[in-house]
């Protein structure tokens, strides 16, 4: 039986019996068949499990989903295709009618490549930003094992989306195996520890597509169709630098009036807003709860955020007391109705913190009261304050292998968390704190909001130091591989040592984040900001649905840069182009079209030469945004 994927950009030929085997993925720009795959290898209980049969097959409104019987074992697997995209995305689910162990799925994919890969990279994320600004760890692909998320050459991506290689739930050594001699990437994954009955599984998911034209990009655009559109043009800000643990209705009320006059439309409430850790509303500092603070709100059009770990406890909380009468009980021969702490195998908690004058330890997602408490405890916060935006701190979930399951199981217990929440909160932004290793990282932060990322330096006395070139950075590297509308990137406008335009501008393409108390920043200053997001917010709402890349040098000190946005028809594009301190007044960037340009706001001048942009910033911290 086969099947045929077609749009403007792309026909995809699939054979579906034995198995889903990939004959022709033809780029129609070209009329070049980019290549082609084979069956992969399915190990369970060290035999190959290769029998398989197609049992049946269902369109959905993106795509297919096909299942085949291989022994005991039924793969569904899950393809989505749009019209609009060059790029075909599955992920495989498994269900067994008998217990299996040690399964190996290790090939993803099999890539057949038929032009030439010379230009074959590996692109991989280091997760930690608490650590670093650099986001990428880039590189030709080697012959034999490479780590990493991307794989691109021969005009192709291949994706392998789930958790980054170095935050994964089961760590893997590697990603694809390369061979250039004979042309072919086989993307693999780990499989599970074990199959049982009852337990479902979800295997990393699977994206091809070609480079060309924004490719990436245009995936994007159709991979997030849902992602609402009131973000778009969202300036936010949270007080964490300043008042850390001690935020009250006080010093938020004082943020909200700061916020009006500053053009904040999402003003945070980080963590210290509980009586007890992920407990009720500290009603000693917060005397109305956030009832007051949701009318003050509404009255300037702004919203309330909220910081929230939705792993954690508070220790002395009896639903995750270590000791919870298990001492009364022989737990070898009586069963123990366990509370909901998440517990290791020695039934020791998998995390625990004790500092600040708190503790907390893990809860168990996996644990159906608890997943039941903390989504209700959210969707109450959202119809009793409106609260729809939230920043998770996403804790180490490879830490968990509990008496409930192991840590895989896990990963997909708090996206079925995430996907409950997101149908009950209506227009659900959470902004996923990605910024230690080990928490479910990037495709799946972007699945329910922006991706917050750490941009400041390192080696320095002050967690609050900025340099907005490092923040610029950060955004210019993550774009590479994510979509610019789905990150949040930090801006301090209080830091006086900058002009104030460039701080602003290196926001214009992400969700600006101000960092720190907003009455830091000279009333002056708010104002200025005020008026530049009120006249760039039109341009905002475009970028969302454009696609859009980074160009020129990664931004450091001393460095040229540029973030290009265009239309997906090509009616019409931007570019921003950066000054970092560069000693050089003038720097040409490649245009992917136009010829000429219409200056939006900045300094300076730029003309069009043939493809290039030739662009002049006297200020040595300077930016320009033009349209072309």
């Amino acid at each position: 039986m086969q099947i045929t994927f077609k749009n403007s950009f792309v026909e995809i030929c699939v054979e579906l019996e034995p198995f889903f085997r990939i004959d022709s993925f033809t780029d129609l720009k070209t009329g070049k068949n980019m290549l082609s795959t084979g069956t992969p290898k399915f190990v369970a209980d060290r035999e190959v499990l290769a029998d398989y049969k197609l049992i049946g097959t269902n369109q959905t409104p993106q795509g297919w989903n096909f299942s085949w019987k291989n022994g005991p074992v039924t793969l569904t697997r899950h393809c989505f295709f749009w019209q609009n995209a060059p790029a075909l995305r599955w992920y495989d689910t498994f269900e067994t009618e008998t217990d299996l162990a040690a399964v190996c799925y290790s090939t993803l994919v099999n890539a057949q490549f038929h032009t030439d890969a010379h230009d074959a990279e590996v692109i991989n994320f280091y997760s930690c930003s608490d650590q670093s600004n650099h986001r990428m760890i880039k590189g030709p692909a080697k012959p034999g094992k490479n780590s990493g998320a991307y794989f691109t050459g021969n005009g192709m991506f291949l994706y392998k989306e789930g958790p980054m290689p170095d935050s994964q739930p089961i760590p893997c050594e590697y990603d694809f195996l390369y061979n250039p001699e004979a042309n072919t990437a086989e993307m693999l994954g780990l499989g599970f520890d074990n199959l049982r009955k009852g337990e479902p599984r979800r295997a990393n998911g699977v994206v091809l597509g070609l480079t060309r034209d924004f490719g990436l990009q245009r995936y994007w655009l159709e991979r997030y169709p849902d992602y609402p559109e009131s973000t778009a043009a969202e300036v936010l800000a949270n007080s964490w630098p300043d008042l850390t643990f001690g935020v009250t209705e006080e010093a938020i009320t004082k943020e909200l009036h700061g916020a009006a006059k500053a053009g904040v439309n999402v003003v945070f409430i980080d963590d210290g807003w509980f009586s007890a850790f992920m407990g009720e509303i500290d009603e000693t500092k917060f005397p109305n709860k956030f009832t007051k603070l949701a009318e003050i709100a509404r009255g300037y059009n702004i919203e309330i955020g909220l910081w929230c770990n939705p792993l954690c406890m508070d220790y002395k909380d009896p639903r995750v007391v270590q000791w919870d009468g298990a001492e009364c009980h022989d737990t070898m021969l009586e069963p123990n109705p366990w509370n909901w702490l998440a517990r290791d195998k020695d039934y020791q908690p998998v995390e625990q913190y004790v500092g600040d004058g708190r503790g907390y330890y893990s809860a168990d997602l996996m644990n159906p009261g608890y997943f039941e408490h903390i989504k209700n405890k959210l969707v109450a916060l959202n119809r009793e304050y409106g609260i729809r935006h939230f920043k998770f701190d996403m804790y180490h979930l490879f830490y968990y292998n509990t008496l409930l399951g192991d840590a895989q199981m896990h990963y997909e217990a708090y996206r079925a968390f995430m996907d409950a929440i997101k149908k009950e909160i209506p227009g659900l932004v959470v902004s996923m704190d990605v910024t230690r290793r080990g928490r479910p990282n990037f495709d799946f932060g972007l699945d329910y909001g922006r991706l917050f990322l750490e941009n400041r330096g390192r080696n320095i006395p002050d967690h609050r130091y900025y340099h907005p070139y490092m923040a610029l950075g950060n955004l210019w590297y993550t774009l590479k591989f994510a979509p610019a509308s789905h990150c949040e990137i930090e801006m301090m406008p209080q830091a006086m040592d900058y002009p104030l335009e460039y701080i602003l501008g290196t926001t214009i393409f992400a969700s600006p984040l101000y960092w720190g108390v907003i009455d830091n920043t000279p009333a002056d200053r708010q104002a200025e900001m005020k008026a530049f997001y009120a006249m760039i917010a039109p341009y905002r709402r475009k970028f969302q649905k454009y696609l859009t890349i980074s160009e020129g040098e990664m931004p450091m000190k001393g460095t040229w840069s540029a973030i290009v946005s265009v239309a997906p028809d090509y009616s019409e594009g931007f570019i921003a182009v950066y000054r970092n301190g560069a000693e050089n007044a003038e720097y040409e960037f490649d245009l992917p079209f136009g010829q000429s340009v219409r200056k939006i706001f900045g300094g300076g001048s730029a003309v069009v030469e043939g493809s290039k942009l030739k662009a002049v910033l006297p200020e040595e911290y300077s930016c320009a945004l033009y349209q072309f």
